[in-house]
């Protein structure tokens, strides 16, 4: 794989007509691709905002990070083979298989009598999250012509929208009337949407298999990685010297194993593809181990209920989408390097802030108020730097840029949440303090962004 260079891709499935995402010939495409990623939307801020119910009436507060992260380590595994899989057959099979998986996942978690099992429930959630996902960035490259690559990629983030503004709430209300169970019912109903919207374009991305070998040896790093990322996990369960050398040598195994999984260059942010790849990581793990504790202070400092607390992801999710609508309209008029230096300027600069707020015990709006800038940062970062990764891709190498994207941020965003679970309970788990500390750790990873943004170039 280059790391430089921008491919050649061959024409798209669609014959391009010069219209948008949006005309006669995408359309249908468009409406099906973005309702699976409001789907994954849905179901991450809904149980976002429900998992500490979810976890006092399971009696599993142990288990509480390791709900998020067991998702996001067994997607390590299927966005390696899922990318691997579209290289050889195209997106559809991925994308079934996907379906499926995630369609158990969700069924398990809603009947799920123990935090045991529904942390088991969420391994196969992600599983088959990590399988779509992978599958739709290939679509992407397969059915759009290149002019429109950020633009529909701004759309995955617009396709939050809904789902932010009611997803929290939705699901707080859910939680506090029928129950937290049908929360996972709702996402299911969602899925079969989806899938029937879907249905129209997978028989036109029939592929005979090309000749793309196996990645045996990614794969077996994917299950390295994702068995590394859950013993760091655990490793915040006991903070003794075991536990210690425990959470070092993870932490020694995810950077090995990241390196049959990405590319040459990227733990060091080497220019073209590693950077992309790696500011995307950096982003997207600052984001996520601070946004796991957000509901969870708020419920806990504030006494807010589940549908409150929400607020801020509904907020957050509005201002994500506003960055990424505004680089898909106008992004020949932000030069790169700019816009990835003060995007990673401004994540880390709110979350320093929210860490101080939390600190100083400022009231609840200040918290609520600053969150959402985290959200406007990755909005306006993740389109760009996506859209310029893809076209480096080759038609043999876009499920692997793809699925490098997406270990990227997986194995980022479980890094982080293991992180802030250990450094949680470190502080003692105590209100503010523990909080304040989650969240000063994760502009650690948005600073070390922002001091290699400007080799996106």
């Amino acid at each position: 794989m280059t790391s430089g260079t921008m491919r050649t891709d061959p024409p798209p499935a669609v014959p391009d007509d010069g219209g948008g995402i949006m005309s006669p010939a995408l359309r249908a495409t468009t409406v099906g691709v973005l309702a699976l990623v409001s789907l994954h939307a849905f179901e991450a801020l809904a149980l976002t905002t429900v998992m500490p119910t979810i976890a006092r009436d399971l009696d599993g507060a142990a288990l509480y990070a390791m709900a998020f992260t067991a998702t996001l380590a067994s997607g390590i595994v299927s966005i390696v083979w899922s990318g691997n899989l579209a290289d050889r057959r195209g997106p559809r099979p991925p994308l079934l298989l996907g379906l499926a998986l995630f369609a158990t996942g969700l069924v398990v978690a809603g009947l799920a009598p123990s935090m045991g099992l529904l942390v088991a429930a969420r391994v196969v959630q992600g599983l088959g999250a990590g399988m779509t996902s992978t599958a739709l960035y290939v679509l992407v490259t397969r059915v759009y012509p290149q002019r429109l690559h950020t633009a529909i990629l701004a759309g995955f983030s617009a396709a939050w929208v809904v789902p932010s503004i009611a997803g929290p709430f939705v699901a707080g209300v859910i939680t506090q009337t029928i129950g937290w169970r049908w929360v996972f019912g709702l996402a299911l109903v969602v899925l079969v949407v989806a899938a029937v919207l879907l249905g129209r374009i997978l028989t036109g991305l029939r592929q005979e298999v090309v000749d793309v070998p196996w990645r045996t040896r990614s794969i077996a790093a994917s299950g390295v990685l994702a068995v590394a990322v859950l013993g760091l996990n655990a490793a915040a369960d006991r903070l003794d010297a075991l536990g210690i050398a425990v959470a070092v040598v993870a932490l020694v195994v995810v950077a090995l194993t990241l390196l049959p999984l990405t590319p040459r260059g990227t733990l060091r942010a080497a220019q073209g593809l590693p950077t992309d790849i790696a500011l995307r990581a950096l982003a997207f793990a600052a984001f996520s181990g601070a946004e796991v504790y957000l509901p969870r202070l708020l419920t806990e400092r504030d006494g807010l209920s589940p549908s409150l607390a929400g607020v801020a992801l509904t907020v957050t999710g509005v201002t994500w989408f506003v960055g990424s609508w505004v680089q898909g309209r106008w992004d020949r008029r932000f030069e790169i390097g700019r816009t990835a230096t003060g995007s990673l300027a401004a994540i880390t600069v709110s979350l320093a802030a929210l860490a101080g707020a939390v600190a100083l015990d400022c009231p609840t709006w200040v918290v609520i108020a600053l969150f959402p800038v985290v959200g406007l940062g990755i909005g306006t970062l993740y389109p760009r730097v996506t859209a310029q990764a893809l076209a480096r891709a080759g038609s043999t190498e876009q499920g692997l840029v793809s699925s490098a994207l997406q270990i990227g941020d997986s194995s980022g965003a479980a890094t982080a949440i293991a992180l802030s679970a250990i450094a949680f309970a470190a502080a003692g788990g105590t209100v503010p303090g523990a909080y304040a500390v989650v969240f000063a750790l994760m502009a650690v990873p948005a600073l070390l962004g922002w001091s290699v943004a400007h080799r996106v170039r």
